[in-house]
């Protein structure tokens, strides 16, 4: 049973519940669905529990008093900026393909960001001072574009050598569109790539922009939160919070072109994953 405090919250944000209508939330709607996942979120840090030791949870540090906001369009440069000083460099597909060489070199990727970032559902972190020390960027899927979307990428690329990165995806996806069905959803919401400020890393940053994207996605009415994990430590992150390794494509045997362009990965990163995980209203006190 939920507590009373979360209980009637959910109840005063089940008007947020018609995201299904349109493909956009509009800006004005994810932040008042994020004031909510906020204030559920400080009312159950004043009452959390001691955790077990040895029990897997978030960092739940609140010593350095980080706020946080949906990320609009217009901040698509501080948004960047952040991948690249954070996700970029270090995201296995990329690293192994040398696509990174500095800001903006992967234009790709940038549109991507960009197209997601118009959907209203990613998320800033800032410090007190103001500045944004963390994004995490999400995205909207529905059962009718959950595989063209990706396709139109593929088709239009920019960079020939990004190919490899959206073809991989594309198997992936490919294996995984039976998961709407299977968790009977027309919709998901998509936690795409997670950029912290290098000084606030290991502070628990990340987990926290993910876990209040999961938070975001319950208000909006989404029962379904995918994502795909292409390295060890992102997919240790999100079983974190319950997300469930549905399938995966290992690198090792990926062909593209008649070639194994991720033969050599090497022993940490062995495969790119498909996770899930249903919503319920439950999911809080996991979650928080």
């Amino acid at each position: 049973m939920l507590p009373i405090v979360t209980a009637r919250r959910l109840i005063k944000v089940k008007a947020f519940r018609n995201y299904s209508s349109h493909p956009n939330a509009s800006l004005s709607e994810s932040s008042e669905a994020l004031k909510h996942v906020n204030e559920e979120v400080q009312s159950e840090s004043k009452t959390k529990k001691v955790v077990k030791p040895g029990k897997p949870t978030l960092d739940r540090d609140r010593t350095f008093n980080l706020t946080y906001a949906v990320a609009s369009p217009e901040k698509i440069d501080a948004v960047n900026k952040l991948l690249y000083a954070s996700y970029h460099p270090d995201e296995p597909i990329t690293r192994h393909l040398g696509l990174f060489k500095g800001d903006g070199s992967i234009p790709d990727a940038d549109r991507r960001v960009k197209n997601s970032v118009h959907r209203n559902l990613s998320l800033f972190a800032y410090d007190r001072q103001g500045n944004e020390i963390g994004v995490c960027i999400n995205n909207g899927y529905y059962r009718h574009d959950f595989q063209s979307i990706l396709d139109n990428e593929y088709e239009n690329v920019l960079d020939p050598a990004y190919k490899p990165f959206l073809a991989i995806h594309r198997e992936l996806r490919s294996k995984n569109t039976h998961i709407f069905d299977e968790m009977k959803t027309d919709k998901f919401f998509c936690i795409s790539m997670v950029g912290v400020d290098p000084s606030f890393r290991g502070k628990g940053v990340a987990t926290d922009l993910i876990r209040r994207s999961v938070l975001l996605a319950g208000v909006l009415g989404f029962t379904g939160v995918m994502t795909e994990a292409t390295g060890r430590y992102s997919q240790k992150a999100f079983r974190t919070i319950g997300m469930l390794k549905v399938n995966s494509v290992e690198y090792r045997d990926f062909e593209f072109e008649g070639k194994k362009p991720f033969e050599d990965m090497g022993e940490v990163h062995t495969d790119i994953a498909f996770m899930k995980k249903k919503f319920f209203q439950s999911c809080l006190k996991h979650i928080l």
